[in-house]
């Protein structure tokens, strides 16, 4: 039997990614991004630290800044990263962050993928719903505040 980590490293690859895709995002991994020549719309999947063999944990992070926002606001400062991750905290001034499960009016929120699988096909219905429904929404209207 797989171990929780690959089977989540195969659900990523195999079922969400291409959810994601098609809901006009890119990206691979766990990275992907929203199209905008104005922002950075970045959605991160994050993995919890107490995943273990028999199950992981995961949630979403989704974070929207403006690139010119982004370049001023480190002109003074220490070189930034080129461009901010959703995955990383920030308390950048002009950039919307948060997690999936606030922006569905949810506690913060985290899927469990087990290593036997059988929690995988509700686990990726609700994740991929809860993406569409809401993370999707909510980073179209940051990149459209920006624009």
């Amino acid at each position: 039997m797989m171990s929780a980590q690959e089977r989540f490293r195969t659900v990523v690859r195999d079922r969400i990614a291409p959810g994601l895709r098609a809901m006009g995002m890119r990206g691979s991994g766990r990275l992907y991004s929203l199209p905008s020549d104005v922002c950075w719309a970045q959605f991160g999947i994050q993995r919890a630290t107490w995943s273990d063999r028999d199950a992981v944990h995961f949630t979403a992070n989704l974070s929207v800044v403006g690139r010119e926002d982004w370049t001023r606001a480190h002109e003074d400062g220490p070189a930034p990263r080129t461009k901010p991750s959703p995955n990383v905290y920030s308390l950048h001034p002009f950039r919307f962050q948060e997690r999936i499960g606030p922006v569905a009016g949810r506690t913060d929120h985290w899927w469990q993928l087990s290593a036997d699988g059988r929690d995988e096909d509700l686990t990726c219905d609700d994740f991929l719903h809860v993406v569409g429904d809401f993370a999707v929404p909510a980073m179209l209207r940051e990149i459209r505040s920006r624009a």
